[in-house]
């Protein structure tokens, strides 16, 4: 067994070349029709290094105090904790790699369609002897079972990650591949040409407060903002990849740092301490290891230590790859590891749920997820043990931990419900927005037998290494059961994923679980795999289900005179196909969703036609309709819309509303069977509305709306203020966004917060921020 810390991996005898075989089958019908399309061609003319068998000390080379970002390092922080443990490494085998990365010309002698994508973002790879860019792992793969295929010696595939960091080293045991060593924020190894030609960036970053420095009184020696070290997509400049300009290393091996990120073969996920002979990698995982750092990038991601992870299909201008050769009697690798289990995904009940009715009487409760350890005097945020635990390490035994990392600023939270009738809550989290190390935290409320919820302690739900997730929505397929299309429940889980760096250069990746959350497939890229228009890949709307069985994600759009824009991402299949509705660069802007974060509910057939239409409120800071929230129509399924005023305030930074058709409810009196629309906003200005104790009254802070009649009105009496204190009661609340305390009165709700909702069919409705988890039923919203 492969213990670490509290969580367990299990060790199963698989032999590696087997799964290399397996692949270039699964992959045959690609490699066999390039074959034939490079008919009478010569094999690529590939110059090979010759590698040792050895052994070397893999991961972190730099002290764990860098890990954390206290005062006495200038707020600084490199997020290294997946270098540890530290493992002397043995691999039993010689075998040979390519002394350059794989170019141009040498991967279209297997795919000629890819000159197609030569300089397809700012010029970059447009040369034959430039390094390819824009190769999935899915393609390198199989460009190296097309190569293996081609010869009756030797078998191609990716390097082992121990093999790409034992190459790159090349005997080297410091930060970069030269032998020096000393304070890793004085510390590159690229001249002032090689910094020019590749757009490396340097300084180190100051990740605190999201980089924003009027926050601030003072800056870091030598550091400068999260937003000025990372080239936004406007900034990528061209850059010349023409292989073998940075190097040789000790083994003769060119562009080992920096150059484009290269492909290896594993699955990505935490060392394991015990896998340490000829190490490949976990049996599955969500993404593919990515090593070596790329151009237009910061250069501590060039660092041999430097971990970093994409989708399989991900092709960009970063990705590119090398080849390992070995011959044709084979290297196998006796063990891979099952990936750790999380505390969200431990010993999740595999039984289906019996909801109890809704409740007739009502209730309201609190909850909050997690404390942070508060900040020391001196204003440091990871100086104590507690708070570096916290960050997701622990300093003790040198490991990371597999709850957190639980950063200063942990926003934009998706909720769903499981079968088994868990809850599942998500957000991200992070030092800045802007930053690589943003994070997709979980806790999963497990069900207990009493029907209460115990939820799991915060840790890593998904995270491509090095890439912001900025955000994402967790949808089940519970519309599409009711009515008889799927037969299996299916919880869908669509998130934005960055590059390297900044928040601006993201796309959609998608993946889906059928055992309610416990395991998720592999995460595929969809629309635009290659990052190139961010506009549509922000995941800052709700998710929700039509009558027709439509699932649909409602993303950010590029902003228009006013302020931003939203559309849909749709799938009428269960996920197995996606289509972007309401947005494309020749829709004019006045027919998109008017405002961002928009939240989106369907609704009766407003222009009687026959189908159901559909209804969106979105934040525009007032831009719109002089404080009026916007609201847009659309008759056409999403594909345009029409713009008015709300009869709700408008929302700004720091605040995002909901908007959720209740299923499941029943109501009393003349309206009983009505599906009522539930809405939450903020009102920083008062609004008439039930308070706490169900008087009305005016009320400011975080409130939801009920409206019977599709959203054409939303009555003062079924408007109410989310607290139920009574009297001069008072309550603190520390709130996820930067973990700024909000007081609850019975006529102030909290003031400020991205939330979202859910409702279980037991009635009970679900309303988080991330951090507090408000629960209730319909019976309270409107006693």
């Amino acid at each position: 067994m492969c213990q670490q810390n509290a969580y367990t991996y299990s060790l199963k005898f698989i032999p590696v070349m087997l799964l290399f075989t397996a692949l270039a089958g699964m992959i045959d019908g690609k490699v066999t029709g390039s074959n034939e399309k490079s008919k009478g061609q010569q094999s690529p003319q590939i110059e090979f290094c010759a590698i040792p068998a050895g052994s070397f000390v893999m991961g972190a080379d730099m002290d764990p105090k860098y890990i954390a970002a206290g005062k006495e390092e200038g707020w600084r922080s490199i997020f290294i904790q997946d270098e540890f443990p530290q493992r002397k490494i043995k691999l039993t085998h010689p075998f040979e790699i390519s002394k350059y990365e794989i170019t141009n010309a040498q991967y279209e002698q297997f795919d000629p369609s890819h000159k197609s994508w030569r300089g397809k973002f700012r010029n970059i790879s447009i040369g034959d002897n430039e390094a390819v860019v824009y190769v999935s792992w899915e393609e390198a793969s199989a460009y190296a079972a097309w190569m293996s295929k081609n010869d009756i010696q030797f078998d191609y595939r990716l390097p082992t990650e121990a093999e790409w960091e034992y190459t790159a080293r090349a005997g080297t045991r410091t930060p970069f591949n030269n032998g020096v060593t000393g304070d890793i924020y004085d510390l590159n190894p690229f001249d002032s040409v090689q910094m020019k030609r590749m757009n490396y960036q340097w300084p180190y970053p100051f990740t605190y407060t999201n980089g924003v420095r009027k926050w601030v009184t003072w800056l870091p020696e030598k550091c400068v903002g999260v937003e000025d070290v990372y080239p936004d997509a406007r900034q990528i400049k061209d850059v010349d990849l023409t292989v073998g300009q940075s190097g040789p290393n000790g083994f003769g091996l060119f562009d080992m740092q920096g150059g484009v990120e290269e492909w290896v073969w594993d699955w990505y996920g935490p060392y394991c301490q015990y896998d340490t002979v000829n190490p490949a990698g976990y049996r599955s995982g969500d993404f593919k290891v990515t090593r070596g750092g790329s151009h237009n990038n910061h250069i501590q991601q060039t660092r041999p230590a430097n971990r970093m992870s994409a989708a399989i299909n991900d092709k960009n201008y970063f990705l590119g790859f090398r080849v390992v050769r070995v011959p044709k009697t084979g290297q196998s690798f006796n063990k891979l590891p099952e990936q750790p289990v999380y505390p969200w995904a431990s010993k999740v009940s595999t039984k289906k749920y019996a909801w109890a009715d809704e409740s007739d009487r009502p209730f309201f409760s609190i909850t909050s997820l997690y404390e942070l350890v508060p900040a020391l005097k001196d204003g440091s945020h990871y100086g104590s043990d507690k708070q570096l635990a916290q960050f997701g390490f622990d300093k003790s035994v040198m490991l990371p931990l597999l709850t957190g990392p639980l950063y200063s600023h942990n926003h934009s939270p998706t909720i769903e419900w499981c079968e088994n009738g868990d809850i599942i809550v998500s957000w991200f989290s992070g030092e800045s927005e802007i930053g690589p190390e943003l994070t997709l935290l979980a806790s999963r409320g497990k069900r207990q037998a009493d029907g209460s919820l115990q939820w799991t302690p915060p840790a890593k739900f998904l995270k491509a290494e090095d890439r912001n997730m900025h955000s994402s929505n967790i949808l089940n397929n519970s519309v599409r059961i009711s009515s008889k299309r799927d037969a299996k429940f299916v919880l869908h889980q669509m998130a934005s994923i960055g590059l390297t760096g900044r928040w601006d250069k993201l796309a959609l990746g998608y993946r889906r679980s059928t055992d309610n959350g416990a395991t998720w497939t592999p995460v595929k890229m969809i629309l635009d795999p290659d990052h190139g228009p961010n506009a549509g890949a922000s995941m800052q709307g709700n998710m929700f289900q039509t009558e027709d069985g439509m699932l649909a994600f409602v993303t950010d759009d590029k902003g228009d005179s006013f302020a931003g824009t939203g559309s849909l991402v749709v799938s009428t299949d269960n996920g197995e196909n996606w289509e972007r509705r309401g947005y494309s660069r020749e829709t004019p802007d006045s027919l998109r969703i008017a405002g961002g974060h928009a939240v989106v509910v369907e609704i009766e057939d407003v222009n009687h036609d026959g189908r159901r239409d559909l209804m969106a409120i979105a934040r525009d800071g007032g831009a719109y309709y002089s404080g009026k929230a916007p609201e847009s129509i659309s008759v056409n399924g999403g594909i345009t819309w029409q713009r008015s005023p709300s009869v709700f305030p408008s929302v700004s930074t720091g605040q995002r509303m909901t908007m959720l058709r209740l299923r499941y409810s029943a109501l009393p009196g003349s309206i009983h069977g009505t599906k009522p629309i539930l809405f939450t906003g903020f009102a920083d200005d008062s609004i008439r509305a039930r308070d706490g104790e169900g008087k009305m009254n005016y009320i400011t802070g975080l409130y939801a709306a009920l409206s019977f009649d599709e959203g054409k009105t939303w009555p003062e009496q079924y408007r109410k203020v989310i607290s139920n204190l009574k009297g001069p009661d008072t309550l603190n609340l520390a709130i996820a966004p930067w973990q700024r305390t909000a007081l609850l009165t019975k006529t102030k709700g909290q003031n400020e917060g991205y939330m979202s909702s859910a409702q279980t069919p037991d009635g009970t409705i679900f309303l988080t921020d991330g951090k507090i988890v408000y629960s209730f039923n319909l019976k309270w919203l409107m006693e």
